[in-house]
């Protein structure tokens, strides 16, 4: 199940301000975030819940947000970037609160975000990332988590191979071209088609 993702700025003829860049990739996060675990339920995989789908939401947004943070280091100025990075978390995190309340009730859903962001930053820093692409090390961590909400039965046990053969390098790729023509875009004095935040 593919998702189509607006990624451009409609008609700008100016520089768009960081953080205004770093809301638009947010959205683009949530959209393959969403896609992404209901891919998961289109390969046979079982969610028990609500609370386990938005978990599994919550573990690729986090890892979108890493990825984000990684491309940044090399798209952006060391001055920019953890501004960038911040409203690119907060930002992630009022969708997933939004999302998550509709969904699963009241509750703190974004801060709980953050404080699991900034928990897997130092596992996921220590692993590899070249080229724009996350390394094994990275795609285990990233699938471990995916797989401990996910459960050991029978078929679910399979997921830890989905996210690290699939999904984790097709979503870094995804958010890297997102990524590039949002922000490497929207310094470029010429009209652009597309992205409407």
């Amino acid at each position: 199940m593919a998702t189509r993702i607006r990624d451009r700025w409609r008609n700008t003829g100016q520089p768009v301000p960081l953080e205004e860049n770093a809301k638009a990739l947010a959205y683009v996060c949530w959209q393959l975030a969403l896609t992404s675990a209901r891919n998961l339920h289109a390969e046979d995989y079982i969610y028990d819940d609500d609370q386990q789908r938005v978990g599994v939401i919550r573990e690729y947004l986090i890892f979108l947000v890493h990825v984000a943070d990684r491309l940044a280091f090399d798209l952006l100025d060391e001055g920019d970037r953890p501004e960038f990075v911040s409203a690119l978390a907060y930002n992630c995190g009022s969708q997933l609160q939004r999302n998550a309340s509709e969904i699963l009730g009241s509750g703190d859903y974004r801060d709980a975000f953050i404080a699991a962001l900034n928990d897997r930053s130092s596992d996921y820093g220590q692993c590899s990332f070249q080229s724009g692409l996350p390394g094994y090390s990275l795609l285990r961590v990233f699938g471990d988590r995916v797989k401990a909400i996910m459960g050991d039965d029978q078929t679910n046990r399979w997921v830890i191979d989905q996210v690290m053969e699939i999904d984790g390098p097709d979503l870094a790729k995804r958010l890297s071209k997102s990524f590039s023509n949002l922000v490497k875009g929207s310094s470029v004095d010429e009209p652009r088609d597309g992205f409407s935040p």
